[in-house]
């Protein structure tokens, strides 16, 4: 017998998105990680906010968000809300709710921006290193840092790891890092 195509425009919606989200799903160990990470930073993000004024973002979730924007290669903030507005597993893993707004992109980035200006980004990533599972990002082999065998911890690593230099190169030089092979065609083009 055929199904009907008929839209049901429900009032109400019962179901929590973490049953939505599949059990096996890498993110899972992702979000309990960071979410371990960030818990055990709590007094410290107290401290960087007064107890006045108009709320901001709560600072783990602009993390989670900048994790996503990363893990993802989500190009910009405006991609990484429209992404939020409709993608159940990135409200899930952020910590929005099904009918919570989405921020605005510049509200976004002048929050995170105004975090991570602080020395709050190593911090964060010191305590996610410092979980007791670190080798989901990476894996520490005699006193030195090496990248996970699993191909997916290893793009992860890998797409942090650059996250991280060129936000240190921005953060030194004002300005981002000169693309390699554009430098590169630019020199074997001939010259006019």
């Amino acid at each position: 017998m055929r199904g009907t195509d008929e839209a049901s425009e429900s009032l109400f919606s019962y179901v929590d998105l973490e049953e939505r989200i599949p059990a096996g799903h890498p993110l899972h160990k992702i979000r309990q990680i960071v979410n371990d990470a960030l818990t055990s930073l709590d007094a410290e993000f107290d401290a960087l906010y007064t107890d006045f004024g108009r709320p901001s973002i709560a600072p783990e979730r602009l993390i989670r968000a900048s994790l996503l924007q990363i893990l993802f290669s989500i190009r910009s903030e405006r991609q990484l809300m429209e992404q939020m507005d409709y993608n159940l597993l990135f409200r899930w893993f952020v910590g929005l709710g099904i009918d919570d707004p989405v921020w605005v992109p510049t509200v976004f980035s002048k929050n995170r921006d105004r975090l991570l200006t602080t020395d709050m980004s190593r911090k964060v990533m010191a305590a996610i290193l410092a979980h007791p599972q670190p080798g989901l990002f990476i894996q520490i082999d005699g006193g030195r840092l090496r990248a996970p065998e699993s191909a997916v911890e290893s793009s992860c690593y890998t797409k942090i790891r650059q996250q991280l230099r060129t936000h240190a190169w921005v953060k030194r030089y004002g300005r981002s890092r000169p693309d390699s092979t554009a430098l590169f065609r630019s020199k074997l083009a001939p010259s006019a």
